[in-house]
């Protein structure tokens, strides 16, 4: 008896199966660079945390400083001593204000929130506002010109003073007062 095979499909022979494997590969990458993305994002994220909180810092360093000098708390003979540098007399900083360790140690003077920046002020000595001419130079009155840096940083751990520093943010002004 021979009986009439019905026709088979084709086999596939295996496409099906390579087709969903690189739909797989191409959706894992995709998740994995997402992943990725996200962590990058995240880090920058705090980064500018770090750096918003620090600059938040120098600025209010700065700001008592030049309260200090305006109130007339600090004179003239406080300068030649730690954190006080009169440049008429030679003294420049002995350290590089754009490095963070170097506001540590002697040398600097600390705010009222003393673990997150220091400050120096610098006399700059006698010098005249506005002076536009010869004519104005004899009339103008003598003034005292300072520089205050200030140092802000931002650490790791919130209230710890012995974590790593995340970012240092340095701000300078210049102010002149009469005696």
């Amino acid at each position: 008896m021979n009986q009439a095979s019905s026709p088979r499909p084709p086999r596939q022979q295996g496409m099906a199966l390579l087709v969903v494997l690189i739909m797989l590969i191409v959706v894992g990458v995709m998740a994995v660079t997402g992943n990725e993305d996200t962590q990058l994002q995240t880090r920058m994220l705090m980064n500018t945390q770090f750096y918003d909180n620090a600059y938040a810092e120098a600025e209010s360093l700065q700001q008592q400083a030049e309260s200090r000098l305006l109130e007339g708390e600090l004179t003239l003979d406080d300068f030649g001593g730690d954190g006080f540098y009169d440049v008429t007399a030679g003294e420049d900083l002995d350290f590089d204000p754009l490095q963070a360790d170097a506001w540590e140690g002697e040398g600097v003077l600390s705010g009222d929130a003393a673990d997150n920046g220091n400050y120096v002020i610098e006399y700059l000595g006698e010098t005249t506002e506005g002076v536009l001419n010869d004519d104005n130079m004899t009339s103008s009155q003598l003034l005292n010109a300072f520089r205050i840096t200030a140092a802000g940083w931002s650490l790791e751990s919130a209230g710890d003073p012995d974590s790593k520093k995340r970012a240092l943010a340095v701000v300078q002004s210049e102010i002149m007062m009469a005696d």
